[in-house]
């Protein structure tokens, strides 16, 4: 009876040491993340103001570097690294189409990515693989050449940009994994 007993403390102590050590682990990472935010004014913004924020300016913020992929909104500086999760069902695909010079890119770093075009008006469309239009619009590309939409999760497409008379067009797709940069399959001819 004693040896049962025994266990049973012996078991109840070791749960409360494992659920202490994981709040006392999970509540730091969280007070980091808050306070990394805090520090470069992003704090209280959802993950699209966030990306919104960053991919509209050339200006990095004091050393913070940003980049976007498939699943996660990557914020780092010299000392942290903040991870948020995507929404599960939006992607986002920053794309610039150029004339003259680009640079290849599958991951978007939103501190330091760089098109040709800047403040240009860019007749984009972009559809499933059915055909169905998810955007039909003339968008402006950002102070950093590029343009950044929010489209849905799992679907292969393709993007068609006009500019000036001059067109191109890229497949597309928004699974885990596909690149969020779309750079050197968009020369306009």
């Amino acid at each position: 009876m004693k040896k049962t007993q025994g266990l049973i403390i012996a078991v109840i102590i070791a749960v409360v040491v494992i659920a202490v050590g994981a709040f006392l682990v999970l509540k730091p990472a969280s007070q980091t993340n808050t306070t990394f935010l805090e520090k470069y004014g992003l704090s209280g913004l959802s993950v699209e103001e966030i990306v919104q924020k960053l991919d509209s300016s050339t200006s990095d913020p004091s050393g913070l570097r940003a980049s976007i992929t498939s699943d996660y909104l990557i914020l780092s500086d010299d000392k942290d690294e903040v991870r948020i999760a995507l929404p599960k069902d939006k992607f986002y695909l920053s794309f610039a189409p150029y004339i003259f010079q680009t640079h290849p890119c599958g991951t978007h770093s939103l501190t330091s990515c760089q098109g040709e075009l800047v403040g240009k008006v860019i007749h984009t469309v972009i559809t499933d693989k059915a055909g169905k239009e998810v955007v039909n619009s003339d968008l402006t590309t950002m102070a950093n050449g590029f343009i950044g939409v929010w489209l849905p999760r799992n679907f292969d497409g393709n993007v068609n940009v006009s500019y000036d008379g001059k067109v191109a067009q890229a497949p597309i797709s928004t699974y885990a994994g596909s690149n969020t940069c779309l750079t050197t399959a968009l020369q306009l001819n």
